[in-house]
Parts: structure tokens; sequence; C-alpha cells
């Protein structure tokens, strides 16, 4: 089968191709009981570098063959990044010196993503050398959402949360005010993701979708789903400090998933804090792999 991105003839059987890991959308009523563990790693690859950050907008960017990396200008390491690089040894070292001196050029903080096919493997140690920090991994999670573990119907505290996909402009700057309070990010990337993720599209048809929990009347937390590469993919999970362990990003999360399911998605991905991990693995997330997560802040 021949990608239609880098017209190579090497697509693997998720419909993945190895050389420009391009995201072929993937059908989506295949089910992990029918995918090796490499094949949903490369799914959980594939979701990331298709989703993060949405692509609405970009200063500069590379979509493949050997790199994958966004710059948006928002001014937050997230959503500006570097998802996937397959660089030969002898060239890694040059090639990593240029791509931080042209994001350095932007002034903005960013991060990278080291994949489970990034290559070389000596990447950690040149990242290092160029002033990366290394943060920590994130394990890369995946559920079959025909068994998704339903939450029970006694949620103490959350009768009253009603939880409303996004549907226009205002309802979409409540979700990105929410989703910058409850991450404690600068204030000042509100109005850049909210035009990012207008750019991205959010209707019915499009990618990407928006979800809002709010009790009594106030928006308390946030979680999207992006279907780009034909799994739920679960992104911009978040939820004020003073309603957090109360279930509510569980309830959420969850009720997320149930609307992809519904709509035919077999597969759930997802890259996981060390805050969210409990989280996942309670509603029936596996860990097939692990992505290494550096990052460099501009200098003031």
């Amino acid at each position: 089968m021949i990608c239609p991105k880098c017209s190579r003839e090497n697509l693997t059987e998720v419909e993945f191709c190895s050389y420009c890991r391009a995201s072929i959308k993937l059908r989506k009523t295949r089910t992990l009981s029918e995918l090796t563990t490499e094949e949903i790693v490369a799914i959980i690859e594939s979701d990331l570098h298709g989703a993060y950050p949405p692509q609405g907008n970009s200063l500069s960017k590379s979509d493949g063959p050997d790199a994958i990396w966004r710059v948006t200008g928002i001014p937050d390491k997230y959503f500006n990044n570097v998802t996937y690089v397959n660089w030969p040894s002898t060239e890694a070292t040059h090639r990593v010196k240029r791509l931080v001196e042209k994001l350095d050029s932007y002034e903005i903080d960013y991060s990278w993503w080291i994949s489970p096919s990034s290559s070389p493997d000596e990447l950690p140690k040149i990242l290092e050398a160029h002033s990366m920090i290394y943060q920590e991994d994130f394990p890369g999670m995946a559920i079959d959402l025909r068994y998704l573990r339903d939450q029970p119907s006694e949620l103490s505290g959350i009768e009253d949360l009603k939880i409303s996909r996004i549907n226009n402009k205002d309802e979409l700057d409540e979700f990105t005010h929410t989703f910058t309070v409850a991450t404690n990010s600068n204030p000042e990337i509100q109005s850049g993701l909210t035009r990012l993720l207008n750019m991205s599209g959010y209707g019915q048809t499009d990618d990407w979708a928006h979800y809002a929990g709010t009790l009594h009347g106030k928006t308390v937390a946030t979680t999207s789903v992006f279907t780009g590469a034909g799994v739920a993919g679960i992104y911009l999970v978040a939820t004020i400090p003073e309603t957090r362990n109360r279930k509510i990003a569980t309830t959420i999360v969850t009720h997320v998933l149930k609307q992809a399911r519904d709509a035919g998605y077999n597969i759930g991905t997802l890259q996981s804090s060390k805050e969210g991990l409990g989280l996942y693995l309670k509603l029936g997330f596996r860990q097939y792999c692990r992505f290494a997560f550096y990052t460099r802040y501009s200098v003031d």
C-alpha cells in the first residue's frame, strides 16, 4: 500500500507509514486483540504525532519524513514540540544542534518527546548535551473501548456535574480559561490556545472534540479527544484545584471515551502524567511503551 504523504510502499497492517510516520487513518473498527504489541505502539505514536499540539496554526513545522515538530508560538512548552526524529548516529549531533538553534530562535519554551521509534539510541545524551532537561517518562497507554469500565453511580459530591461538548467560540474560550487555571499555566497562553483549537476545528466532522465539566454553573474540568489517527486519543485533561479528588476527571474522561465508543471507535490512547496514571489504570488502560520527555525554556 502506498503512503499518500511520502509515496513509499511501506504501510503496515495498521496503515502506519514507518518511513515518514504519517498518521494514516486507522480503520476505527480494528480492536486491540487484532494487533501486535508493536502495532499498538505504532498507533499510540501516530496519534501523538498527529494530535499534539493541535495543528490549527504553526509559525514553523516539519511533518517528516525524518522529523516531526511544530512551533505554534503559544508561550508553553507543551504547544511547541518535537515528537519524532529518525536520524543516523553520524548525523544526529549536528542535526539536534541545528534544530535546537532553530527552536531557540523563536524565544519560546518547547519540549522534545522521544518516541519509542525515535533514533538514534543515544538521542537522550545528545539532547542533554544541548541543554535540554529531562523531565519525566510518560507511559503510552491504550484501552479496548468495548470493555471500558463504567463508573459507579454513587459518585459522592458530583451529582450536579454536567458534561457538555464545546459547540461555539464562547464555550471554547471558557474551556481554554479553565484549562489554563487548572494547569497553573501562564495566563498569556489562553488567547493563543483558543485560536489554535478554533483553527484546528471542533465540529461534528472534525478530528477534534472538546468537553467541559460544569459544577454548579462553573466550568471545573476539561478533556479533549482526537480521532484523526482512527483511534480516540485523549488530551487536555485538567481539573481546577478546588474540585480535585472528587472523581471529576474520571467521570469526564469516561464520558468522552463512551462518546467515542458510541461513534464506532474501538481503541483509546493517551500519554499519562504521573498524576493521572492511577485514574487510567482503573479505567482499564494498559501501558505499552514510554515517551521520554525533555524541556527547554527560553531565556528572558
